[in-house]
C-alpha cells in the first residue's frame, strides 16, 4: 500500500489543500474585505456600517447552516461540496465589483456564508482528523496558520489594486484568485477518508508506509449532546470567536490613545503575525503536552497582550507591539483550540457532527462581537471596559475547556467512551 505522492505521505498534501482553502475563504474573502468598505462608501454613497453588514449577515448565516453541514456532507461528495462552495465564495466575492445597490451586497453576504460554512468551518479540521492519527494539532495549525498568511500577502496587493485601479476591478481580480486558490485542490487533491484512495492515515507506522490499525473511539454524538461538556464547550467556543473581533477594532483603539494611523497599521500586522505563529505553535503544543497546554497557552497570550494593550498609553510603543503580537496568539485560538478541546473531551467516533454543531457558537459570537465591542467604546468612549470584559471572558473560556477535558474520565468510566 503506497500512502506516499511526490515524496510526501498524502495526508501532508491534504494539509497543503486546506492551507489554500484557507488562504483564500480567510485570508482574501475575510481579512481584505475591510480594506474595500471606505472606497465603496464613497462611491455609492452609504456608510461604513451600511457595506460592513454584509459580513454580518455572512457569519450569521454560517451560524444557522453550520449545524445541518454534516447532513448534506453524508449525502454528496466531498470534493462536489467544496468545490461547488468555493465557485460559490468566488462568484459572490468577484461579483461585488459590479454592483451598483448595497442591497446587492447583502446578498452577496448571504451566498458566502453558505459556501463558507464548508470551506471554512464544516469540513476541514474533520479532514484532517481523518488523514491525521499523530501530528493533528500541527497539520491543523499550519493549514490554519494560512489564514493569516493569506492575508499578509493579499493585502497590500489589495491596496495597490484599488489604488491603481479602483475597488470594481479589485473585487473581481480578488473573486479569480479565490477560484484559482480553492478549485484545483478541491477537485484534484481534497478526499474526505484515507479510504478513497486504499491510503491509511498518517501515524507513526504508515509514516514509514508500514500497515496500520486505526482505533476510532469516543463518544457518540447522542450521547454528547446531553452532557455537561457540550454546553461548556459551547460557551468556550463562543466566547472565543467573540474576543476574536476585537482584531478589528484595534487600529481605531491605537488611534484613540494618540497615536499615528501608520503605527496603527503596523500594530495590526504585529496581531497579524501573532495569528499566524499562534497557530503553529499551539498545534505543536497540542501535540506534544495536550489540549490542556495548549489552552493555557493560547489563552494565556491573548491575556497577556490585552494587558500589554490595556496599559500601552503609559509603557509606550514596545507595549503596543508586544500586546499585538501576543493578542495575536489568543486570537490564533479561536479557531485551533475548540477542534482540539472537542478531540480531547469527544475523541473522534463522531467527531465531525459534533465538531459542527458545536463550531456555530463561534461563528454567532464573531457576527455580534464587532457590533457589540464597537457599541460599548460610542458609549464609554475609550477600550479600557472592552479589553477588562475580554479578560473576563478569557477567564470563563479558560474554566469552560478545563472542567470539559476533566470530564473524559466520567465518560471513561460511564462506559460512553467506547
Amino acid at each position: 500500500m503506497n500512502n506516499k505522492r511526490f515524496g510526501l505521505h498524502y495526508a501532508w498534501w491534504i494539509m497543503i489543500a486546506s492551507a489554500a482553502i484557507y488562504a483564500a475563504s480567510v485570508g482574501i474573502i475575510v481579512s481584505c474585505a475591510g480594506l474595500l468598505y471606505n472606497a465603496v462608501s464613497l462611491d455609492l454613497g452609504i456608510g461604513i456600517a451600511d457595506i460592513s453588514l454584509y459580513t454580518t449577515i455572512m457569519y450569521l448565516t454560517i451560524t444557522v447552516a453550520l449545524p445541518f453541514s454534516s447532513k448534506i456532507l453524508k449525502k454528496f461528495d466531498l470534493r462536489i461540496i467544496l468545490s461547488v462552495a468555493g465557485i460559490m465564495n468566488a462568484l459572490a466575492f468577484g461579483l461585488m465589483g459590479t454592483y451598483t445597490s448595497v442591497y446587492q451586497f447583502y446578498i452577496s453576504g448571504f451566498i458566502l456564508g453558505i459556501g463558507s460554512t464548508f470551506l471554512i468551518y464544516g469540513t476541514i479540521p474533520l479532514i484532517i482528523n481523518n488523514w491525521f492519527k499523530v501530528k493533528m494539532g500541527t497539520a491543523l495549525g499550519a493549514a490554519m496558520a494560512f489564514m493569516g498568511v493569506g492575508g499578509a500577502i493579499f493585502a497590500p496587493i489589495t491596496g495597490n489594486f484599488i489604488e491603481s485601479f479602483g475597488w470594481r476591478p479589485t473585487y473581481i481580480f480578488l473573486g479569480i484568485i479565490v477560484a484559482i486558490l480553492i478549485l484545483p485542490f478541491t477537485i484534484f487533491v481534497i478526499r474526505e477518508k484515507p479510504k478513497d484512495l486504499n491510503m491509511q492515515p498518517y501515524d507513526s507506522d504508515t509514516a514509514s508506509n508500514k500497515p496500520a490499525t486505526v482505533e476510532v473511539i469516543g463518544v457518540k454524538k447522542k450521547d454528547a449532546q446531553k452532557s455537561f461538556p457540550f454546553y461548556l464547550i459551547i460557551i468556550f467556543t463562543g466566547l472565543l470567536g467573540l474576543v476574536s473581533t476585537v482584531s478589528f477594532h484595534v487600529p481605531n483603539f491605537v488611534q484613540s490613545i494618540g497615536f499615528t494611523p501608520t503605527l496603527a497599521a503596523t500594530v495590526v500586522t504585529c496581531v497579524m503575525i501573532g495569528q499566524t505563529a499562534g497557530k503553529f505553535i499551539l498545534g505543536w503544543v497540542n501535540d506534544k503536552l495536550g489540549a490542556r497546554w495548549a489552552v493555557t497557552s493560547g489563552i494565556g497570550g491573548g491575556v497577556a497582550g490585552i494587558l500589554f494593550l490595556l496599559f500601552s498609553d503609559n509603557l509606550g510603543v514596545f507595549a503596543l507591539y508586544a500586546g499585538g503580537l501576543l493578542f495575536g496568539i489568543g486570537f490564533s485560538a479561536s479557531t485551533i483550540l475548540p477542534p482540539t478541546v472537542i478531540t480531547a473531551v469527544f475523541g473522534n467516533r463522531d467527531y465531525g457532527p459534533i465538531y459542527t454543531s458545536i463550531m456555530s457558537a463561534s461563528t454567532l459570537g464573531v457576527a455580534l462581537g464587532t457590533t457589540l465591542f464597537g457599541f460599548i467604546f460610542d458609549t464609554t468612549g475609550s477600550y479600557y471596559a472592552v479589553f477588562i470584559i475580554v479578560i473576563i471572558m478569557f477567564a470563563v473560556s479558560i474554566l469552560t475547556s478545563f472542567i470539559s477535558i476533566d470530564w473524559k474520565r466520567k465518560f471513561i468510566r460511564a462506559g460512553l467512551f467506547k
